[in-house]
């Protein structure tokens, strides 16, 4: 997540791989691979990266929705995409556990038959 959201924030200020690299002090090929997700940008770099986007580093992370319990007894902080699975889970608790068994299993066999079963939801 964090390579994708590097990468768009880096599109909408309009600067190309080479010219971020520029600015943060790497080399054009880091940036390459901190968008690709094959590397993680250190600190010092992540903060660099942050500034010239004019980003957060909740939202550079995923975490940009906060969520209160509906009892008010914890917040969370946490990405929009990973909020609508949990929601959608909420209303079948089944499910939910079915997948905590064994969520390394679980992953493998949805990644190997959902488009056998459901060709419409493309990854």
């Amino acid at each position: 997540m964090l390579n994708e959201r590097l990468k768009e924030a880096r599109k909408q200020k309009n600067l190309t791989q080479t010219e971020l690299a520029n600015i943060i002090g790497v080399k054009p090929a880091e940036v390459s691979q901190y968008e690709s997700g094959k590397r993680t940008p250190r600190y010092n770099v992540f903060i660099k990266m942050l500034d010239v986007l004019d980003m957060a580093a909740d939202t550079a992370l995923g975490r940009d929705q906060f969520v209160v319990s509906e009892d008010g007894e914890y917040t969370a902080r946490i990405a929009k995409q990973d909020l609508a699975i949990i929601s959608a889970l909420k209303d079948y608790p089944n499910l939910y556990t079915l997948l905590y068994e064994n969520p390394e299993r679980n992953v493998k066999v949805l990644n190997n038959n959902i488009s056998k079963l459901f060709p419409e939801l493309k990854k």
